[in-house]
């Protein structure tokens, strides 16, 4: 008798871009690695879109139209959820990555370096 095939959990995340090209290159590339990827544009989108919905991790773009990554957080945080968050920009004054650690993400990744790094801190945070 054959044993079945093991099945890896699907790891579900959030990502929050305001860039329609990031969003389409993250849920191909997270996609392609087992990655189960909802976009969102905004933080009311990705409010909106949270109803039911358990999110591994959130991936978070630090400049968004209507509100920062930092206050992204704290409204994911306020609603009770606390899968991990990663903070992505291509914007950086040199202190953005402490700031991210001492908001409460778990990483902060560069763009546009997106494809590998951000992929293994997944996998790092997730298993």
């Amino acid at each position: 008798m054959a044993l079945p095939a093991s099945v890896e959990p699907i790891r579900r995340v959030a990502v929050v871009d305001d860039s329609e090209a990031v969003r389409l290159s993250l849920r191909l590339l997270l996609g392609r690695r087992g990655f189960l990827v909802d976009t969102y544009a905004s933080a009311s989108d990705l409010f909106a879109g949270m109803v039911d919905v358990d999110y591994d991790c959130f991936v978070i773009d630090f400049k968004l139209d209507d509100l920062d990554g930092f206050g992204v957080l704290a409204q994911i945080r306020g609603s009770g959820y606390e899968s991990p968050a990663i903070l992505i920009s291509g914007w950086d004054s040199g202190t953005l990555d402490a700031r991210s650690l001492k908001a409460g993400f778990v990483a902060f990744v560069r763009k546009p370096m997106l494809e590998t790094s951000l992929a293994d801190v997944l996998d790092r945070i997730l298993g």
